[in-house]
């Protein structure tokens, strides 16, 4: 199966003056996309004067640029701030136990071009880091350029990463054949390849893009071949320690007792992923019943409620401790059999987690479906381009 898509739109601050209230506006507007110089100051708690002459200078810089909303109402509109665009053309990359990924972006982050083939990060890491790039290199050269056009590249991997992008349980990612992705894609591509879990790529998409957009606190989970999440509190990712937060999957389950592919047994991904819910379909059902989206099928839908329902029972202690205004479905199952999936999450938590906590709280499929990581890489790519 192969796919290409025609082009596709997608903090704790410190009241300090100078360089470093430059630096507090930055973070904003990496966060909140565009604001007015009230917003900033709202948001930062920098005096008028203050935002006035930080932005003055990064303006001046080419750092910040300025727009003018339509008009609509009285008075004279105020202008609206943003990260200027990076000078160059932006990479995403996802690759995933059953796919791979790859889009191209504008500077502002918008996609031109995306495809996405049949592969695995699992059987052989390498070659498919290698076909990631063949594939970077095709889609490219139909936007008329090569690698040296591209400013920045981002990239998701399937599996626990550390903040430094090194694989932290090499049994869920390629058993221990690729242990440093991300030095292995800048070598490969050369250049920069910072290297997420996939889930802060969905969790990422879905903020700037998606259906977290304006949401400060708020959890990503993704369904599919394997299930894990990501946490975004007070707008920010919060990624952990050691980079493992929203590590929900290998969570062991009491009562279950299949074997997992990181070696223990009852991990919640062995009753709730794709594989372990394909077992509890009668014949002559298959995993492909789950990997490609619903119709409805109430055979299918059930096991599905039951495996959203495993994840919800997961998630109900973690809002309960969070108080997460949102929760976005994402994945194969999350986006694909979303009805279903969002049913047994939304019916755990509510007889689950505490009644105050889960009658404010929603769940919703992602907005950008399976796409959320690939969207996300792209604009995680803008973002460190800017940095």
């Amino acid at each position: 199966m192969e796919k290409d898509r025609p082009a596709e739109a997608p903090l704790a601050l410190s009241a300090r003056r100078g360089r470093g209230s430059e630096a507090d506006i930055l973070r904003m507007l990496d966060e909140k996309t565009q604001l007015t110089r009230q917003q900033v100051a709202e948001l930062t708690g920098l005096s008028r004067s203050t935002v006035a002459d930080a932005v003055a200078r990064l303006v001046e810089e080419g750092v910040v640029a300025e727009s003018r909303p339509s008009a609509g109402g009285r008075g004279r509109p105020a202008q609206l701030l943003r990260r200027a665009d990076p000078q160059g053309l932006l990479l995403g990359l996802d690759f995933g136990h059953n796919h791979l990924g790859v889009a191209v972006g504008a500077p502002s982050g918008q996609i031109l071009r995306e495809r996405t083939v049949d592969a695995s990060v699992d059987e052989d890491p390498l070659r498919v880091l290698r076909q990631a790039r063949d594939v970077a290199v095709e889609l490219l050269a139909e936007e008329g350029t090569d690698l040296s056009g591209v400013v920045q590249t981002a990239a998701g991997m399937p599996g626990p990463m550390s903040v430094e992008g090194v694989v932290q349980i090499p049994s869920l990612l390629g058993n221990g054949k690729i242990m440093q992705p991300a030095k292995a894609l800048s070598e490969l591509l050369g250049m920069p390849v910072p290297t997420f879990n996939d889930t802060v790529l969905g969790a990422y998409g879905e903020m700037l893009a998606g259906a977290a957009v304006g949401v400060e606190d708020f959890i990503f989970v993704k369904a599919s071949h394997g299930v894990g999440a990501a946490v975004v509190l007070g707008g920010r990712i919060h990624r952990g320690a050691d980079g493992l937060a929203g590590e929900i999957g290998h969570t062991r389950l009491q009562d279950a007792t299949a074997r997992c592919r990181c070696g223990n047994r009852g991990c919640m991904e062995t009753v709730a992923g794709v594989d372990g819910l394909a077992a509890e379909l009668p014949a002559p059902y298959g995993p492909e019943s789950l990997s490609s989206p619903s119709v409805g099928d109430p055979v299918v839908d059930r096991v599905v409620t039951d495996g959203g329902r495993a994840v919800g029972a997961i998630l109900a202690p973690i809002c309960n401790a969070l108080n997460p205004a949102l929760v976005v479905t994402g994945g194969v199952l999350g986006s694909g059999h979303a009805d279903a999936f969002v049913k047994g999450v939304r019916g755990a938590i509510d007889q689950l987690a505490q009644p105050a906590i889960a009658r404010n709280l929603e769940v919703v499929p992602a907005a950008l479906g399976i796409r959320a990581e690939l969207v996300g890489a792209v604009l995680l790519a803008r973002r460190e381009a800017l940095r």
